[in-house]
């Protein structure tokens, strides 16, 4: 079984794959006071509660958007799996060309998204991938990431708000608003933040899709807020909340004989 591991902003998901099938998923926030020791003992614990053995597990990749707790679950990943892990970074084998002006600054879990992405559902495509920041690529039809847009995720929009403002309500993100026009503060803020999250993806799909090579792409959403981020897109978005996990397998499958060659 492999042992795939991703560390967002807020979260690290853990994802076990038995084969191509996704046996189990879950996710822990991310704590940089915790210990390796402490995230080993979390990781060993989640395992035994889905059923699966640590001797079982006999692959790990990893991939990291926070340097400052990539050690520590790298070196809980090792303790637990007891077996070499593998680093989602430069130099790994992707599938795709990457054309920025230095593509080593390209996120591992965007690497991952998008050989998934590409794998599953074909070129070309935009990406969506949604968390804490909301990140748009584009994809050509050559399978070329040309690059994308950053912008704040919903979620810390929402929490923004509320903290550099005295007078407006905290609210809660949950479910699509039919209606565009809010009638009381809360409601307001709420379909502000989920209609305009709707009405940017829809208009960055529409700028995406009209470079050259991108015309017909594939739309693809994940992340822990895609489903929020894309509810009201007037635009057709595949929702697929296991992109990196996915990305992550390819990834391994596609790097493992360098690795033991080394």
């Amino acid at each position: 079984m492999l042992l795939a591991i991703d560390i967002g902003n807020s979260n690290v998901t853990l994802g076990v794959f038995q084969g191509q099938r996704l046996r189990m998923r879950v996710k822990a926030s991310v704590q940089t006071r915790r210990s390796a020791d402490e995230y080993a003992a979390m990781f060993y614990d989640l395992l035994r509660l889905h059923g699966i053995g640590r001797e079982e597990i006999d692959g790990c990749i990893l991939s990291s958007v926070v340097p400052a707790v990539t050690g520590l679950v790298e070196a809980a990943a090792r303790t637990v799996a007891a077996v070499p892990v593998v680093r989602v970074g430069p130099g790994m084998r992707t599938g795709f060309r990457i054309r920025i002006d230095d593509p080593s600054q390209l996120g591992s879990d965007i690497v991952a998204d998008t050989l998934a992405a590409l794998t599953e559902y074909g070129a070309p495509l935009v990406l969506i991938d949604a968390g804490t920041v909301t990140t748009v690529a584009a994809v050509d039809e050559s399978r070329t990431y040309l690059g994308g847009c950053i912008v704040p995720g919903i979620r810390p929009s929402a929490e923004m708000l509320k903290e550099t403002t005295a007078l407006l309500p905290a609210i809660e993100l949950a479910g699509a608003e039919e209606a565009c026009l809010g009638r009381n503060s809360a409601d307001a803020i709420r379909r502000g933040l989920l209609w305009g999250s709707a009405m940017m993806i829809d208009g960055f799909i529409g700028r995406f899709t009209a470079l050259p090579g991108m015309a017909g792409a594939v739309c693809v959403a994940t992340g822990g807020s895609g489903e929020l981020v894309t509810a009201l897109c007037s635009r057709e978005v595949i929702r697929d909340p296991d992109l990196t996990l996915k990305g992550l397998r390819c990834l391994y499958e596609a790097n493992r004989p360098r690795q033991k060659a080394r």
